[in-house]
């Protein structure tokens, strides 16, 4: 199922865990806003389409309705490791909210119920890796700025 509103934005809904309309790989994100059960993800330089011609969008949001708060989480490495033991923090991801200044999205991941990102993030001069967890019930929707 994919809703398109060609007039000022484009909004599609995931509609099946193999056929995502869109990756955030490579993508910037530099603000979330929330609600009691709402997250909203700001790409602003875009994310990428996954059909022909695999185009970048001008501007994107991902909402995630139907958020469990008590289950979403913020993992903030401690520097850049390819391997061995490694320490941390581990944020609730409504916390972090107003921390956030930049995460580059290396990687996605989604299943039952989850959204599982992984990146590098900008803290201050210092880039770490991170993971992002957002667990919801609801919908996870791409509007896209044209």
């Amino acid at each position: 199922l994919h809703l398109c509103d060609r007039r000022q934005r484009q909004m599609c809904i995931r509609d099946s865990l193999y056929s995502l309309p869109y990756s955030l790989h490579d993508g910037y994100l530099t603000k979330l806003e929330a609600d009691e059960e709402t997250l909203i993800c700001h790409f602003p330089d875009g994310i990428f389409s996954t059909t022909a011609p695999y185009e970048q969008t001008t501007g994107a949001k991902v909402i995630f309705t139907g958020v469990d708060w008590d289950c979403s989480f913020l993992y903030v490495f401690d520097g850049l490791k390819n391997t061995g033991a490694f320490s941390g923090e581990k944020w609730d991801l409504k916390a972090f909210l107003p921390y956030l200044e930049r995460l580059e999205v290396i990687d996605e991941t989604y299943g039952f119920w989850q959204a599982k990102w992984k990146g590098l993030l900008t803290k201050g001069e210092e880039m770490v890796e991170c993971m992002v967890e957002v667990c919801y019930s609801g919908e996870m929707v791409y509007e896209i700025e044209e």
